[in-house]
């Protein structure tokens, strides 16, 4: 007995393939991570002889500080790691620069802080979307302890979601 085999059907083919425009033309939905995803890092800062500590949280006394930076996508997150990685001959391997990734991260994902209002020599600005080279100075111009505690909790979201 013959088997009969299903027409193969070119243009149900072709339109399984497109995707629907209704699905294209929709907001973004869950999981995924767009231009506007952000997320707080909040700075407790207590004035002490002198420097500034960072405090737990919100107590008498203390000032607060916001830095709001942007969640980045897979392709970003692949194209600052590879662009802060070297080729290492003598070992072969590939070693990341991590002070220039935070710094490229700082760069391009910082979308708004809270230090320029006391203070409006830490005014950053953008241009197309990324920090100056101005900008990264007034960064480097906070107390080291600041920096660092921003650059700790920035790269607790990126690479632990935490």
């Amino acid at each position: 007995m013959p088997t009969i085999k299903p027409k193969d059907n070119k243009k149900n083919k072709k339109k399984r393939e497109e995707p629907r425009l209704d699905e294209a033309l929709m907001n973004p939905g869950q999981y995924e991570t767009t231009s506007e995803t952000t997320f707080p890092i909040d700075i407790y800062l207590k004035e002490t002889e002198g420097r500034w500590v960072i405090m737990e949280g919100p107590v008498a006394g203390v000032k607060h500080e916001k830095v709001v930076m942007r969640m980045w996508s897979y392709d970003e997150m692949i194209e600052m790691r590879k662009l802060c990685t070297a080729f290492d001959q003598k070992n072969r391997i590939h070693m990341i620069d991590n002070d220039a990734l935070n710094r490229v991260k700082i760069q391009k994902l910082m979308v708004s802080w809270t230090f320029d209002k006391d203070n409006p020599r830490l005014k950053i600005h953008h241009v197309q979307g990324v920090l100056t080279d101005e900008s990264w100075k007034a960064f480097t111009r906070l107390q080291t302890t600041i920096c660092d505690y921003i650059i700790n909790r920035m790269n607790m979201v990126y690479d632990y979601n935490g």
